[in-house]
């Protein structure tokens, strides 16, 4: 049913404004006058006035015709907290401009009003705005309406559209209360949790990551592989921290468990201490990973709640 609808609607949504129904009002009744009483002046005045509405049904159609919406994120999105999107509005293939127009995104807990006053044909405007997730996961297009009151503001046509997306929502970070006392506070030699730094013994080298010191670059190793390589050496490995989630109980049970494991995952890398995710028996990030974060955040993100998995048994 929803794809015969969707095959049925009109491809324009027309709005009359105040502005509108007050300039239809007027028409009507010069339209009554003129007929009444047969005056040529009252006659041409009617025309102009259903000329105007011709123009404003012509403009407005050149203004909204093959205009398109690209949608990205701008910033790290979390479930119920403040993220932005930029939103790329294209007059790339129109030889008329897109004026006045107004793009409502339907992405988050409210909606996201943008608005492009002027896209000269061939070119494309991006606005960054802010929204909040409703909840984590992947939001494979947004809904999102784009409408022009050009040229009169007598009426409103929009265009509904929807915008491919592929923005990755992470899940709402909770502090870690359960694991607060498991995570370490300072490595043993004061500096950061990362393997290879104090041993005698070099073992190997590795991807450069934020936390690691010029002192540990490999400079033959940069110059050869054109990346930045730090030296690993034998003895002096931390331990990282395991995180798990099980993937059992009831489905609010396992987003409070992705929440917490989400905290964990940023507390850590705060304090630059490698971990490993894992989410029921599937690892999800390795702990001397250089890309471990995004890895364990994007799990979290698409994370499902397996309804087959058995209850844990309580103890007897």
């Amino acid at each position: 049913m929803k794809s015969v609808a969707r095959r049925f609607r009109l491809p324009r949504h027309l709005r009359v404004p105040f502005a509108g129904k007050a300039f239809l009002l007027i028409t009507l009744g010069v339209g009554v006058a003129a007929v009444n009483t047969g005056n040529n002046l009252l006659y041409l005045a009617l025309s102009l006035n259903l000329s105007l509405i011709l123009l404003s049904g012509f403009l407005s159609e050149g203004t909204l015709r093959h205009v398109t919406l690209r949608v990205r994120l701008a910033s790290e999105a979390f479930e119920g907290g403040e993220a932005f999107l930029a939103v790329t509005c294209s007059a790339e293939v129109k030889r008329f401009p897109g004026i006045s127009l107004v793009a409502i995104l339907r992405a988050g807990e409210d909606p996201a009003t943008v608005r492009f006053p002027d896209i000269a044909p061939g070119t494309s405007v991006t606005r960054v705005v802010p929204f909040r997730p409703a909840r984590r996961g992947v939001l494979d297009s947004i809904h999102a309406s784009v409408s022009t009151r050009f040229p009169f503001s007598l009426f409103e046509k929009s265009v509904e559209l929807d915008v491919p997306a592929g923005v990755l929502v992470y899940p709402r970070p909770f502090p870690p209360a359960a694991r607060c006392e498991d995570l370490p506070v300072a490595a043993p030699s004061g500096r950061p949790f990362l393997s290879g730094r104090v041993g005698a013994f070099p073992r190997g080298v590795r991807e450069h990551l934020p936390a690691d010191p010029v002192r540990d670059i490999h400079w033959k190793t940069t110059a050869r592989t054109g990346r930045w390589m730090v030296k690993e050496r034998e003895g002096d490995a931390t331990p990282g921290i395991d995180l798990r989630v099980e993937e059992t109980g009831t489905p609010e049970a396992f987003e409070v468990h992705l929440s917490e494991a989400c905290g964990a995952v940023l507390e850590l890398e705060r304090r630059a201490v490698p971990f490993r995710l894992r989410i029921g028996d599937r690892l999800c990030a390795e702990a001397h990973d250089p890309d471990r974060r995004s890895k364990a955040l994007e799990s979290l993100a698409k994370a499902r709640f397996d309804r087959a998995s058995p209850p844990p048994v309580a103890p007897s």
